[in-house]
């Protein structure tokens, strides 16, 4: 192949299967935008705003069997991308983030032109690796390493800077020499799998722990099949929510600590735990200092597929190098007589209780519809009536903040690939984004985005982007006009200044001015009609849920998390007032 730089980086892509690019108008990659919006194998997205085009190309990855891509120009594009990276690099997910820089000759060191920022040292703790294109002979070979790098391993965003004069020169590449590449999956060798075998079984209160990298390798079936096999309790991180069905008799909670008491007394009491594809996070309370140091005698095993991730967040005892459906797959060959057992018979059901106690707890909340006795609708009720009405083929995303909490608590799903969250770097705002572009990959699906009036304010202008594109998304929008999550502390110091206030928004009229359907609620009995209404609106359609601020059973655990070592008198006391 000859041609431009440009040219060949769009041929590389689409060799390996990407089929979204998504980005604002920058001139210094414009013949990348030229040929990706003439291109018919290539969806070629323009947003409202950079952060939106990360998100975007982030649930790209998580949707569809390709790779996201993204882009932004140079200056305060690249620097508008940023949000949308670092949640993708927290989450493991793998992107090709690209940025177009100033010529070649005025770069490293800069001569200071017009938005000239060095891009490499923004984007290098945010991205597995990094490079600019000095020289156009180089750029087959660094879009290439780019590509098996945000894929292989762990995977993660990768960012090449493309300075402008560079990427309109002319290369040479073959495109047959670099066929698309099959990445391996590393598997532990027999005698560490039996010897982990032989300790899991020996177990008197086993423990099994699903992680995002069960979802991503696509190792849903095999990780059910351990739990079935074994008959042992199993809990999953927000990340894997999916792997297990909500009525499995086996399932102790989805969601980390999100998922209740009953996962923390699954961590707390459990002699020996299996974790793949875990990294042990801050929602996972498994030997998490202080609030849940590792009990004497627990044994925890980490099977993960990056080695430098192995005993990283937790006190481990064995790690083991593995993709998590090859590992579980030998394991399940090595399973072959099960009819011996020294598990405690005990265990099962009592974890089985506490599960059905934390969610008569919130099914309480719910049931009562309103707060201390108000007029306004809990935030729990909404929630629960929503996962009533979510189609059974939808895709689901539960936006950050006060929505995530109780999204979490009430909407379940059986396929990890119908269930989209963005825990690692706990973002706001996010939800719309990923909503956009799953019903750009999915248009034949309905799409529910599931959020608070704080989180869809961060990202609001992206409404245009679902209409531009004619995007019939689901938008159920809790407002209890504030920042809700830290409205507690506010109230605990007695500062009503404290900055949670948010004004009142109908953000249901703010939706109608975007081109979309809006429709604001009050009352519990209309939201099944106006969810109908919504489906089938043929455009984005949000609907408007006035509520009021409502504590979650599992409140407690952020004081512990944010403000643990504080060393301010008011703040400690918050903090132990919140784990009394």
């Amino acid at each position: 192949m000859h041609g431009s730089v440009s040219d060949v980086l769009l041929a590389i892509l689409k060799k390996h299967g990407v089929r979204y690019i998504c980005g604002l108008p920058a001139a210094q990659i414009g013949l990348i935008m030229h040929g990706a919006s003439r291109d018919p194998d290539l969806t070629y997205v323009t947003t409202r705003h950079e952060e939106a085009a990360g998100h975007m190309a982030h649930a790209i990855s998580r949707v569809t069997d390709t790779m996201g891509v993204c882009f932004g120009t140079v200056g305060p594009g690249a620097t508008n991308l940023v949000p949308g990276v670092a949640a993708a690099y927290a989450d493991n997910i793998p992107l090709l983030v690209m940025t177009g820089q100033n010529q070649a000759t005025e770069i490293d060191p800069s001569r200071e032109q017009l938005q000239a920022a060095d891009q490499l040292g923004l984007f290098r703790s945010i991205t597995k690796w990094n490079a600019s294109i000095h020289h156009a002979e180089r750029a087959p070979e660094l879009i290439e390493r780019a590509i098996h790098i945000a894929r292989s391993g762990r995977p993660g965003p990768v960012h090449l800077d493309i300075p402008c004069d560079v990427g309109t020169q002319l290369c040479e590449y073959d495109l047959a020499t670099v066929p698309p590449f099959k990445l391996m999956r590393p598997v532990p060798n027999p005698e560490e799998l039996q010897h982990v075998l032989e300790i899991l079984l020996g177990a008197r209160r086993p423990l099994l722990v699903a992680g995002g990298g069960v979802v991503r390798s696509g190792a849903t079936s095999e990780f059910r099949s351990l739990v079935e096999t074994t008959s042992f309790p199993a809990i999953s991180t927000i990340m894997a929510r999916g792997v297990l069905p909500p009525d499995s008799a086996f399932n102790i909670g989805s969601g980390g600590l999100i998922a209740g008491q009953p996962v923390i007394d699954a961590c707390e009491n459990a002699d020996v735990v299996l974790a793949l594809g875990c990294k042990f996070g801050t929602l996972v309370p498994l030997s998490k200092l202080p609030a849940f140091p590792k009990p004497a005698g627990q044994k925890i095993i980490q099977i993960d597929i990056d080695a430098e991730s192995i005993g990283k967040a937790a006190a481990i005892d064995i790690g083991l190098v593995g993709d998590a459906k090859v590992t579980l797959q030998a394991l399940l060959g090595m399973l072959v007589d099960r009819s011996e057992s020294n598990i405690d018979p005990d265990w099962l059901s009592s974890l089985k209780k506490s599960r059905q106690d934390y969610q008569d707890t919130v099914a309480t909340v719910a049931d009562a519809k309103v707060v201390g006795g108000g007029s306004v609708l809990n935030e729990a009720a909404v929630a629960r009536t929503v996962s009533e009405l979510i189609p059974e083929d939808a895709i689901t995303i539960i936006d950050g903040g006060q929505a995530m909490v109780w999204g979490t608590t009430f909407i379940q799903a059986d396929d990890p690939n119908r269930m989209l969250s963005d825990p690692g770097m706990g973002h706001l705002g996010f939800g719309l984004p990923f909503a956009n572009a799953s019903k750009l990959a999915h248009p034949e699906r309905p799409v529910i985005c599931f959020t608070g009036d704080g989180a869809l304010g961060c990202t609001i202008q992206e409404l245009e982007t679902a209409a531009r594109y004619g995007l019939n998304i689901v938008v159920v929008l809790l407002n209890d006009s504030h920042w809700g999550m830290y409205k507690p502390f506010g109230d605990m110091l007695e500062n009503p200044d404290f900055g949670t206030k948010l004004t009142k928004v109908d953000f249901a009229k703010v939706a109608e001015g975007f081109g979309c359907y809006g429709q604001s609620l009050s009352s519990i009995e209309e939201l099944p009609e106006a969810f109908q209404r919504a489906l089938t609106a043929g455009k984005p359609a949000v609907i408007n849920v006035e509520v009021e601020y409502t504590p979650h059973p599992m409140d407690f655990m952020w004081p512990s998390i944010i403000l643990h070592g504080f060393q301010f008198p008011e703040i400690e006391q918050v903090r132990m007032q919140a784990m009394a």
